[in-house]
């Protein structure tokens, strides 16, 4: 995500000019998007407790037969 950044402030720089409303918007979603990805690895995370001792008695019902 920095290179992103990085890039295009270094796009701008070299045009001598401010960021524009459109990259800063992109780079706003990106970070967004980013969030919700951390959102969802912390919900699994903390939920890997219920969910591995489901996911293996799942697994041993289905081998059973």
């Amino acid at each position: 995500m920095l290179d992103a950044f990085t890039k295009v402030v270094a796009q701008a720089d070299a045009r001598g000019a401010y960021l524009s409303g459109s990259e800063i918007d992109a780079l706003s979603a990106m970070v967004a998007d980013g969030n919700k990805r951390v959102d969802a690895v912390n919900r699994l995370t903390g939920s890997a407790s219920s969910l591995l001792p489901m996911q293996v008695a799942h697994c041993s019902q289905t081998n059973q037969g």
